[in-house]
């Protein structure tokens, strides 16, 4: 297994699926019939009963649909993905070898193995298992004693090995995840969001081909007893090769997904969908437009301009606010709905501006429900006033304040 990834790699692909940060003030311009004419269009929004959802075109590294992507969760049996990813980067920098062997804790086999009645690879107390046999029982089996062995084995305990993950899922671009175990298991403060988990499998399959392989096998046979894949979706999806799924008891439940269609492979994930049935089919609904009868909507082309934003004590007044990348959405061509576009930046922008700034993002709405963003970039420098210049508009930004 080889890597060469870089944090910085991941500037691009991981800063449409961060959050905004909170700003004292924001501009808001509502926009109607930009691209094409969305209050008449014979289209609707897509229906998702999971409370939170994304699609990502890991193809072309473009968020397609998003909806409370930031609201953060607890991630559950999804967790596992970020341990074996910990595991992995211990493997490719030497620490350990597949055939390092780790001891089954009392610990680990009372609280993750048969004892506990929870998913387990049935490893027997005190018994050695490679790390490779423990890594086929996380991801196959969904093996808590698989991943409570490994974080022993690596780091001594659960809670030591949890701050390697938090440290490393930072390095990856995760910026809203904090981990406090390698299972899942429940606890207030082990909690992430849907946007991370989509920059977590989009490192994988970048970056970690052959672990993403294993997600797909069949079955994996450990003391003797033989499993079938833990995950739900592989026989619900045609096409699906990764990653689980998980259920919280406050939250519902979730699913991380990728496939691969004619070509192009996207990475979808829901949280909070009420029943097992209705997360199998919000995830057929994002991956299998043949199921959906979903369409891919382009918006705009990038670095097409969108609006204007207001400038503040500039020698110009306003700046374009420009797509940062092409912009596109899943849309149901049978129906109508009422759409709406939303500019949403902070401003006005201070003087000077460079081109090509972040000030801002783009909302497609439907029934006051933001099922997509997209960020906005300045697309001009724009210099400072003169002294005239600055007075207006303090006078204005003045009276803007006063009313």
């Amino acid at each position: 297994m080889t890597t060469g990834w870089k944090a910085s790699n991941w500037a691009k692909a991981s800063s449409i699926l961060r959050s905004w940060p909170s700003h004292t003030r924001l501009s808001l311009i509502l926009i109607a019939g930009l691209a094409f004419n969305l209050a008449n269009a014979d289209v609707q929004a897509v229906e998702i009963k999971a409370k939170a959802a994304t699609l990502f075109d890991f193809s072309q590294d473009s968020l397609i649909f998003s909806k409370n992507s930031q609201v953060q969760l607890a991630p559950a049996n999804l967790t596992k993905l970020m341990t074996a990813v910990t595991v992995q980067k211990a493997l490719h920098d030497g620490e350990i070898t597949p055939q390092t062997t780790f001891r089954v804790s009392e610990h680990a086999w009372r609280t993750g193995g048969a004892p506990a009645g929870v998913t387990t690879m049935f490893a027997r107390l005190n018994s050695p298992v490679s790390v490779s046999n423990l890594m086929y029982g996380l991801i196959v089996q969904s093996a808590n004693d698989a991943a409570i062995v490994l974080a022993e084995g690596l780091s001594g305990s659960e809670e030591k090995f949890a701050k390697r993950m938090n440290k490393l899922a930072k390095e990856i671009g995760m910026k809203q995840s904090n981990f406090t175990n390698p299972t899942g298991f429940p606890d207030e403060k082990h909690r992430t969001t849907l946007a991370d988990l989509t920059v977590l499998a989009a490192y994988v399959l970048e970056y970690e081909p052959e672990l993403h392989s294993v997600y797909s096998m069949e079955r994996f046979k450990w003391n003797r007893i033989t499993q079938r894949n833990k995950n739900p979706l592989i026989s619900e999806i045609e096409g699906l090769d990764g990653f689980g799924a998980g259920f919280s008891e406050r939250e519902g439940f979730a699913a991380l997904g990728t496939l691969d269609s004619n070509g192009q492979r996207y990475i979808a994930a829901i949280a909070g969908s009420p029943t097992v049935q209705d997360r199998v089919q919000d995830m057929k609904t994002l991956l299998l437009p043949s199921f959906s009868g979903l369409k891919l909507q382009q918006l705009y082309q990038k670095g097409e301009v969108v609006s204007d934003g207001h400038v503040y004590g500039g020698a110009k007044a306003t700046v374009p606010l420009k797509a940062n990348d092409a912009v596109a959405t899943l849309i149901n061509p049978n129906e109508k709905d009422q759409y709406k576009l939303r500019v949403v930046y902070q401003g006005p922008i201070p003087a000077p501006v460079s081109k090509g700034m972040e000030v801002g993002e783009l909302q497609v709405l439907s029934k006051n429900d933001v099922i997509y963003r997209a960020t906005l970039v300045t697309g001009d420098d724009v210099a400072v006033g003169d002294l005239q210049d600055r007075a207006w508009d303090a006078l204005g930004e003045f009276f803007y304040q006063l009313f």
